[in-house]
């Protein structure tokens, strides 16, 4: 019975399960590398005005970004071809999210460190980390969706020419 019922789901709330499922993957790929980097680089790697959280959630970011493609290339939006146009979309799709990610990681911890109203805040870089994780979710979920995974229409050439 539970097979009958998980085939009268619609297939876009398949999808945005898988997607959150993978998604949880993904984050946590991303925050274990995030820890990793922030451990790992020297104190002063670049001249300001970067800093060595913006090059960890960078690095992060990319890690995330494998596991993510490939777990709902073929999972959630079930493509098998190597379609080299919709890789492209792919990447120029998740650099945007990366800029955004990343600005919003450090936006968010500038607010978090700079603004006594939020001092007693815990673990500032968590909050960071999910708050800008959240905003890109939505963000990658819609163009994956209705861009780079979208079911291309049926052209009717051929029943026009008939």
């Amino acid at each position: 019975m539970p097979l009958a019922r998980l085939s009268a789901v619609p297939e876009g709330r398949k999808q945005l399960v898988k997607f959150g499922f993978i998604g949880g993957l993904a984050v946590l790929t991303d925050l274990a590398c995030y820890y990793l980097f922030l451990q790992l680089l020297p104190e002063a790697l670049l001249p300001p005005p970067w800093s060595n959280e913006a090059v960890a959630k960078t690095l992060s970011f990319l890690c995330g970004l494998m596991v993510t493609y490939h777990f709902n290339k073929r999972w959630t939006w079930r493509r098998k071809d190597r379609s080299n146009r919709r890789l492209v979309k792919f990447m120029a799709l998740y650099g945007m999210s990366m800029v955004l990610n990343v600005s919003l990681n450090s936006l968010f911890l500038w607010v978090l460190h700079q603004h006594s109203t939020w001092s007693w805040v815990p673990r500032k870089y968590l909050v960071a980390f999910f708050g800008a994780t959240a905003i890109c979710a939505m963000f990658n979920f819609v163009g994956q969706k209705f861009w780079i995974f979208r079911t291309e229409p049926v052209e009717d050439d051929e029943e026009e020419q008939e």
